[in-house]
């Protein structure tokens, strides 16, 4: 099912800067009104920026601030979509980057917004060529980073 949200350019540029660039730590989506129709187009609500460098505390102070805006739209009963530049320790113990795309979706989220996003999602991860992981994510626990790590490593050893 397609919602008829359209994806802006600003969020491919987003995507392509995150991925190839690496321009940005993590990127933040929203459903916003656009051309005088209300909600009916995904843009860029934020980004971090990145130093270049990439350390576990460049990382885990990212991590933090992206974990506080996920608070604070589940305090606001919002929804929104982010990719995140992940990187993490493998068994092997090398480092490895992974962009991850969140689909957050709170369980206390605005009934409207909650099936606007999940019929939004298909299309926009459509767009984005080459994700590495998708969390679909409806609390806090989904988006520990202690979960996410866990799944990135479950997928490594997949691969």
């Amino acid at each position: 099912m397609s919602s008829g949200v359209k994806v802006l350019e600003e969020c491919l540029t987003a995507y392509n800067d995150i991925k190839k660039n690496k321009k940005y730590v993590y990127v933040i989506f929203k459903i916003v009104d656009h051309n005088g129709k209300a909600l009916s187009a995904i843009s860029v609500d934020r980004t971090s920026c990145s130093t270049g460098q990439k350390d576990q505390d460049e990382q885990g102070k990212a991590y933090q601030e992206f974990l506080d805006y996920l608070r604070d739209t589940e305090e606001k009963r919002e929804c929104c979509y982010a990719l995140f530049d992940y990187g993490y320790t493998q068994e092997n113990s090398t480092w490895k980057n992974s962009v991850i795309f969140f689909s957050w979706n709170p369980e206390n989220a605005i009934i409207k917004q909650k099936m606007l996003y999940t019929a939004s999602v298909k299309d926009f991860v459509a767009k984005l060529e080459g994700i590495g992981k998708t969390i679909q994510a409806n609390s806090m626990d989904d988006v520990a980073e202690s979960t996410v790590k866990a799944k990135c490593l479950k997928s490594s050893r997949a691969t």
